[in-house]
């Protein structure tokens, strides 16, 4: 079985206007919330085998917020259509995934996480990617190039303002 986490950036700065979108930074709540999502889904018992993440400096700082929490120390894969693309560019992506890996994790954005979702499960549900939600996927495909629409299942969907972490 294969897993995939996709997660959503957590809160970013937007005071600054005059900053360029790929360089607004977390802020105070946005780390919180990454470091509170990692612990959530370490307690599960929920790791990555892999973590795939945007080039935004918003959406590598929760990545790499998420991997020190849970004591990741594998590559971090930076991929520019993950910020640049579409869905279809994500599936790609996946779609490219060496076979040892059992549990992929993609840090995005929105819509393009949402629509990701969308197109991945069988149910016609609406899961709403509010900063730092994470959406385990399940499938039972055995290559990850065998991807494809609506062949995963929601396990668990998690907001941060849901999660109670000491």
């Amino acid at each position: 079985m294969k897993k995939l986490i996709l997660m959503r950036h957590a809160k970013a700065d937007k005071s600054d206007f005059a900053q360029k979108d790929l360089e607004r930074p977390l802020i105070k709540k946005g780390e919180k919330d990454a470091v509170k999502m990692a612990k959530k889904l370490y307690s599960m018992n929920i790791r990555p085998d892999l973590i795939v993440v945007s080039p935004a400096k918003r959406a590598e700082q929760t990545a790499n917020l998420f991997a020190q929490e849970i004591g990741y120390d594998k590559e971090i894969r930076v991929l520019d259509n993950l910020y640049f693309g579409d869905e279809n560019d994500i599936l790609d992506i996946i779609s490219e995934v060496e076979n040892e890996v059992q549990t992929l994790m993609v840090v995005s954005h929105n819509p393009i996480i949402e629509n990701l979702t969308t197109n991945l499960v069988e149910e016609n549900d609406y899961y709403e990617y509010k900063t730092a939600t994470i959406c385990v996927l399940a499938s039972y495909i055995k290559k990850w190039s065998n991807v494809n629409t609506q062949n995963f299942e929601v396990e668990h969907y998690l907001l941060p303002k849901n999660i109670e972490i000491s």
